[in-house]
């Protein structure tokens, strides 16, 4: 989940996860970078004669090597951050959750992964500039609303013709930096919100769209219908990627005219809001169940799912290239597969006492090392999405152009402060 979502439910991480979550989109505090220890780039070749580096990271357990493209994105990224504190975060992949078996006994596991690549979080300020980036490169639309703005999704749907659509990553808070991906789109008198949470089917921003129909849309004026679409791919296993994951979904499905077409699992109708007058009797805002098209699988974390891809799914084509050459889900997941060392702490809480004079509880700690497969696709691509976006924001030195980024955050963001 995002790091948002733990706050409710791992009291021992509030404070840290607080302290993290108050400066993440006002970003007072300096971006941390991968040192020249942790990271070594050298010059090389692959078979085909294609330039790459090999960036090696070396950990307590070990020392893992992977070739990536010979224009260090990374390398590029870490640069910018270290230029513009208000551009994002570089963090380690630290999963820590609390647990009490059947016994009573409580523990604190922490899991992290020596990922190649650290997570790139970004703030409200690479997102506009990422949405600018797109806006030119592919012409899609994609907006950032912050808070419980249903109005302005409200507004934004209605500035939409027949057979337009457009993105949506909505903040749920200002405090709680998770956001909510959504695809707005329109055909004739129907409108169609796609949510594509990466961890929660009903998310807290869509709850409140929902609301706000129910108290507003019962107007004999609007004579459209709108449907509300749910999917359901629980997808995000670290605590911060959802930003990326949300940027990059909502490229790739804008990418597809009539993307709504897609999802078409949701035959089934679970619930609708319906209008009631005398003069008038009809639904104006119906709720469906969805799942996720394959060709929008490129983001998934949760290796159970990926494991569970039929081949149907593997052998969906993401892109073919001028060449003729075809990328497929599973070329794709073959790309960006890495070997990561996992180091899993566990902290028992005994509560046996050592010292019956003095009632200290005696703790004990485990520690374990595996080797997992992860998909590093999110944590790449992230930093190549801030390198190429960048320009959108640059003052021509490596700095943040102010004009500029006032001038995106008033075309591409909307909030109440």
């Amino acid at each position: 989940m995002c790091i948002g979502s733990c706050l409710g439910s791992n009291p021992a991480q509030s404070s840290a996860i607080s302290s993290f979550l108050s400066d993440a989109n006002n970003t007072t505090k300096p971006v941390e970078v991968l040192t020249n220890t942790e990271s070594q780039v050298v010059a090389s070749k692959d078979e085909n004669n294609v330039n790459f580096v090999k960036q090696e990271v070396k950990s307590i357990a070990s020392t893992v090597a992977i070739a990536i493209p010979a224009k260090d994105y990374i390398q590029q990224g870490l640069q910018i951050m270290g230029s513009n504190s208000t551009i994002g975060r570089a963090i380690v992949d630290i999963r820590t959750r609390d647990y009490t078996d059947v016994n009573g006994i409580e523990s604190t596991i922490t899991t992290e992964f020596n990922n190649s690549v650290k997570i790139f979080f970004p703030t409200d300020i690479h997102m506009v500039a990422a949405a600018a980036y797109y806006k030119k490169k592919y012409g899609i639309n994609i907006h950032i609303v912050c808070e419980h703005k249903a109005n302005k999704t409200y507004d934004l749907m209605q500035q939409l013709n027949d057979g337009e659509q457009l993105g949506i990553i909505a903040r749920i808070s200002r405090y709680l930096p998770h956001v909510t991906p959504l695809i707005i789109s329109r055909k004739g008198e129907d409108i169609f919100i796609v949510s594509l949470d990466s961890i929660d089917i009903m998310p807290t921003f869509v709850s409140g769209v929902k609301d706000f129909f129910k108290e507003n849309l019962m107007d004999i004026e609007d004579k459209k219908s709108y449907h509300l679409i749910l999917v359901d791919a629980k997808r995000q296993a670290d605590l911060y990627s959802c930003r990326n994951d949300a940027i990059i979904i909502l490229k790739d499905a804008l990418r597809k005219p009539d993307v709504v077409s897609c999802f078409q699992s949701f035959t089934k109708r679970v619930d609708a809001d319906v209008y009631s007058a005398s003069d008038d009797d009809r639904v104006v805002l119906s709720t469906y169940d969805a799942n996720l098209p394959a060709f929008l699988y490129k983001t998934v974390q949760i290796n159970t799912m990926i494991i569970n891809f039929n081949k149907q799914d593997r052998d969906t084509v993401l892109k073919t290239s001028k060449a003729g050459k075809i990328k497929t889900l599973q070329t794709h997941l073959d790309e960006y597969k890495q070997n990561v060392t996992v180091k899993k702490v566990i902290h028992i809480k005994c509560n046996i006492r050592q010292n019956s004079a003095t009632g200290f509880n005696r703790d004990s700690m485990v520690v374990d090392y595996k080797q997992w497969v992860v998909n590093g696709f999110l944590q790449e691509k992230g930093f190549r999405v801030l390198v190429k976006s960048f320009s959108e924001l640059n003052d021509g030195t490596g700095k943040i152009d102010k004009d500029k980024q006032k001038l995106l955050l008033s075309e591409y963001f909307y909030a109440d402060y």
